[in-house]
């Protein structure tokens, strides 16, 4: 794959060009039966020269015979069909499908939502609610029943009654019999999305209006906002209330406390006093806790008041019985950039990625001018039931299931095809009760889901820096195939050529000399003599003491530009060698002299070499037997313009 990634570089990804003295549709070469235009040259130039050229200047006439041999190349592989494979086939779709990601989400809604979640993070609801249940798929006239309950109860609470004791008696929620509708605290993400909207847009201490979410609609009273702890690892005592022993049990959690406050290790009051077995012999960890994911009555208030690790709580009583909590860790709450990358996770998977998707499809309806027929749409939920009657037998498929519920550009959306769907997508419909609304739903995804596919065929059509992106993903995966199947592969597996390359040019696998050491330079004879002859001798020496002009240490090569070019490696160590007007010594602690290398410490380079060589020989022939006719008046025009060659 690094390979592959190298080879992408001749391709690198964009589209902006720009023209002087020709028209980008100009026809700048013919290589065979292919036409390729300035437009083409010019954005694989523009976009790749410096990689290619690295430190040096290439000219135009240069780089148009690295152009031309890579479309020989593409050429050469598409003619030995290396793009017809499964696994060719399944790479470039996988990377067309995450390229075309970011063309189905409005990017500035996006990181509407994700600044929303970013604010509301910083805080933490205490909230109840009173559920009137009611699918988002339901009719009208059932849907109107339940917000008018809704408001109905609402105006009991806002003359006087109070918000529990309504939620006991109306709430459709099974649990607010016993919480009373609270739900204690939450942050962000924790509830789903419209509710967690309506209780983020709820002042303290008043109810909202009714706010509609998959489940129906709430009633919502906010209770309390605070600052969001950090997360906070915990443990606890636990002891449990049985019928007929509640002294029993007060007396128990107090003795406990009481040995906390005399210094006795929590974990040790744990073994010996908590009825959770679970925990009690782990010291009584529960693990890490953030508000409202434990169902422990009144644990949310007493773990926000303990900011400090190996901190316990006075004990309280739960639903379950009496706890006492320490706080064993406290987590550093991830920084704004850690944050924000989560949460555009998180925002394109929870209900937020619906709010982007139905801007989507409105955008699509309009875009396609879709129409519906609003009057069969009706009879669809007709048919749905005549379909199931059927009993999955040919009926279905008369001629009453072809009506045509809407059209858009020039496709249409029939009946026949919404029941197929409902038919090949059973699942979807579980948690609906009439035809009506499973008619509803399977109308409405399914016409989703036809809009997008017509969106994404039509993605290189409507986007030209996609469909130039994808055709140079596809040429660089294709001139990795056509390497790997020409050179890379069958050559890693022919040793015997391989050793027959390096024979043949084992001169170019020679090492140069080197010594590693100290240069010390002089201005004065004297002063380096000298200095040579206390290094001979052992002597310790203190630098800052003699008259040093230069010192270099390390590993040098005869041709290094600091050094003399008369050195001889065999009596550096020996000399003192004036050059530009001072005085070299040398203390020189390993040496190489020039050498060849031997084959099998260089193996990975002779087999990158040959591989090389069999490229350029190949690719010559191909470029000698290609029909290739260039318009020289367009190339001279390059040339002028990007200033690399004389006119």
């Amino acid at each position: 794959m690094k390979l592959f990634k190298n080879y992408l570089k001749f391709l690198v990804l964009g589209f902006s060009l720009s023209v002087f003295g020709q028209d980008p549709q100009d026809v700048l070469v013919r290589i065979n039966d292919s036409l390729y235009n300035v437009a083409d040259f010019e954005l694989l130039y523009n976009k790749n020269i410096d990689i290619i050229a690295q430190d040096s200047q290439i000219s135009i006439a240069e780089y148009f015979e690295l152009y031309k041999a890579f479309k020989v190349k593409v050429q050469d592989a598409y003619a030995m069909e290396l793009d017809q494979s499964e696994a060719f086939q399944s790479e470039l779709l996988m990377h067309r499908r995450n390229l075309a990601e970011k063309y189905f989400i409005d990017e500035t809604k996006l990181e509407a939502l994700v600044e929303e979640a970013l604010e509301r993070a910083e805080f933490e609801l205490n909230a109840s609610h009173i559920l009137f249940l009611v699918n988002e798929f339901s009719t009208p006239a059932d849907t109107l029943k339940a917000y008018q309950k809704a408001i109905e109860v609402r105006n009991e609470i806002l003359n006087g009654r109070s918000f529990e004791a309504a939620a006991v008696e109306y709430s459709e929620d099974p649990s607010a019999k016993n919480n009373k509708g609270n739900l204690g605290y939450f942050s962000v993400f924790k509830m789903v999305y419209p509710f967690e909207n309506g209780a983020y847009q709820t002042e303290v201490g008043s109810v909202s209006l009714p706010v509609r979410s998959s489940f129906g609609y709430h009633l919502i009273k906010v209770h309390n906002k605070r600052r969001t702890q950090d997360d906070k690892t915990i443990a606890h005592i636990f002891v449990k209330i049985k019928e007929g022993n509640e002294q029993e049990a007060k007396r128990k959690i107090d003795l406990a406390y009481a040995r906390l406050k005399l210094g006795e290790p929590f974990e040790e009051v744990v073994l010996h006093f908590s009825d959770d077995e679970g925990s009690r012999e782990n010291g009584g960890l529960i693990g890490i806790y953030t508000a409202g994911t434990i169902k422990i009555d009144g644990i949310d208030e007493v773990v926000y008041e303990l900011n400090e690790k190996r901190a316990f709580a006075r004990p309280f009583r739960s639903q379950h019985g009496w706890h006492i909590v320490m706080v064993i860790d406290i987590q550093d709450r991830p920084n704004v950039e850690q944050l924000r990358a989560k949460y555009f996770k998180q925002v394109q998977s929870d209900q937020r990625a619906k709010i982007l998707e139905n801007d989507l499809v409105k955008h699509l309806k309009k875009r396609y001018n879709f129409t519906e027929n609003l009057q069969d749409i009706n009879q669809l939920a007709v048919l749905l039931q005549r379909d199931e009657s059927a009993q999955n037998t040919e009926e279905k498929l008369e001629d009453a299931t072809a009506i045509a519920l809407a059209f858009f550009e020039d496709e249409v959306i029939i009946a026949k095809d919404v029941l197929a769907y409902v038919q090949a997508t059973p699942n979807n419909f579980t948690q609906l009760n009439t035809a009506e609304e499973i008619a509803t739903k399977a109308y409405m995804d399914y016409t989703s889901q036809r809009l997008k596919l017509k969106y994404d065929q039509d993605l290189e059509k409507n986007f030209p820096e996609f469909a130039q992106t994808m055709k140079d993903y596809k040429e660089g995966m294709l001139l990795f195939e056509w390497m790997n199947y020409n050179f890379w592969e069958p050559s890693a597996k022919d040793s015997l050529a391989q050793k027959k390359f390096y024979r043949e040019n084992k001169l170019n696998y020679t090492d140069k000399a080197y010594f590693i050491g100290e240069v010390y330079v002089f201005k004065k004879r004297y002063d380096a003599k000298l200095y040579k002859k206390l290094l001979d001798s052992k002597y310790q020496l203190n630098e800052e003491e003699f008259p040093i002009v230069y010192k270099y240490q390390g590993r040098f090569y005869l041709d290094d530009k600091r050094l003399p070019s008369t050195l001889d490696l065999s009596t550096i160590e020996d000399a003192i060698i004036k050059h530009n007007k001072h005085y070299y010594i040398f203390l020189v602690r390993d040496k190489k002299f020039e050498q060849i290398s031997e084959y099998k410490d260089i193996k990975s380079k002779v087999l990158s070499d040959y591989q090389k060589k069999l490229e350029e020989a190949y690719t010559e022939k191909l470029i000698e037997k290609a029909d290739i006719e260039v318009d020289k008046v367009i190339l001279q025009q390059l040339k002028e313009k990007y200033h690399n060659e004389e006119k």
